[in-house]
Order: C-alpha cells, then structure tokens, then sequence
C-alpha cells in the first residue's frame, strides 16, 4: 500500500534524478567537443612568400563544416632559412563573405599579433597582449567566412625575412589579397601558385540532446513547484 500511494512522487524522483545524471554525463562531452580545423592549404612543407608592403593584406576563403563558433585563428608562418626573430603584424580579421575577391563585413579583428618564424601561430583572443576578450564568432553549417592578415612588415625588403606561407597548388576562388593601392584582386592571377596558411578554428554547436533534457527538467521543476502548493 505505500509503494502504490508514493508511486507517483518515486516516479518524479527517478524521473530528476535520471536527468541530472544525463547532465553532469553530456556537458564534460559538450564542453569537451572536438574542435575542428577549417582550411583550403596543404601545408606542411610550405614555401615562404616574398615579404608584403605594409597595409597589403592576404585573406583565405573558407566554408563551415558545421555549425558553431570560431574560436580560433591559425597563421602559417616561416623564413626560407628558419630562426627570424618574430614579427609583430597589423591585425587578423574574420569577415563575412562578400563577393570574391573582396570580403564583406568585419566580424571580428584580432589586433597586432606577434607571428613566430617556422611554427603555426595560433590567435584565441581579439587582444593578444592581455587575452582579456575571447574570439567568438557565430557560424552555420555551409557558411563561407573569410580570414585575412594585414601586413605590418617593419622588416619589409629583406628576402630572407618571415611571412605568410602557402602550398604548392592554389584552388580558384578561394586565395585574394589586398594590394595597396589597387584593392582586393584574386591571388591566382597574381601569380600567387598555391593557397594560403590561414584556418579557423571552430567549436560545434552544444548537443541537441543536452538542449533537450534542460527542458525536460525544467519542466519537472515546476510540476514540482506546482504540486508543493497544492499539498
């Protein structure tokens, strides 16, 4: 008889208890969501481009796989002889996609980063000096986004000197750059002869399933609420 009249409130009990555990069992694995590299290059090994002028910029058009965030950048960068020291450039910027060979909107900028000669230099912060303000830029399956560098260049004219590196095969489309004066003009024709080291970083979406049993306990909360009262 008592089974029978607290079955109900047992019932309830499982009922929390089960989503709670499905919890605490899917958000370490939401939390800890593969994060995957975007790119258009094939590097390593790459080649080191000739140095650029200062305010010339280089920029990657990339697609979404997933929906997510970007939360990273990653720069390519070398010397033909390795060991420069490193160089501090004008910025990073993730722009909507506009009509190639020119970006559309600004969405994010990550400002002065110091690039290392011979590594992938990877950007998490819009303020590298501090890391005080995530890059989080919102993204959907099938979106195309564009990353690009701007040249500082205080070692501008030295043949040996870092700077961006690319593969030995440019896909149309996907590589422009910014010449000053002149404006946006695909890398290709240029003579650019492969693709940019420039990727992204994004993090997927969080679970549907742990979207889904929020809600659900949301709502035993309150049928929880909603049955104390009438006690």
């Amino acid at each position: 008889m008592y089974a029978f009249h607290h079955a109900p409130r047992l019932f309830a009990s499982c009922w929390r208890v089960t989503l709670v555990l499905l919890l605490v069992a899917l958000c370490p694995a939401t939390a800890a969501a593969s994060e995957i590299i975007v790119k258009n290059d094939s590097i390593p090994p790459g080649t080191a481009l000739p140095t650029f002028l200062p305010g010339e910029r280089v920029a990657s058009w990339l697609t979404a796989p997933i929906s997510g965030n970007i939360v990273g950048v990653q720069i390519l960068w070398g010397s033909l002889l390795g060991g420069n020291p490193a160089q501090l450039e004008t910025a990073i910027t993730v722009s909507a996609a506009g009509t190639f060979p020119a970006p559309g909107a600004s969405l994010a900028t990550i400002v002065q980063p110091t690039l290392v000669d011979g590594i992938v230099n990877e950007f998490r912060y819009l303020d590298p000096g501090t890391n005080l303000i995530p890059l989080s830029v919102p993204v959907t399956a099938g979106q195309t986004f564009v990353v690009d560098l701007e040249f500082l260049n205080q070692s501008f004219g030295n043949p040996l000197a870092s700077s961006i590196e690319y593969d030995s095969a440019i896909q149309p489309g996907l590589n422009s750059v910014f010449v000053v004066p002149g404006g946006w003009a695909a890398a290709g024709p240029l003579g650019v002869t492969g693709d940019w080291g420039i990727r992204a970083i994004i993090v997927p979406e969080p679970s549907s399933l742990v979207m889904l049993a929020v809600g659900l306990l949301a709502v035993v909360a309150v049928g929880r609420r909603r049955g104390a009262r009438h006690r």
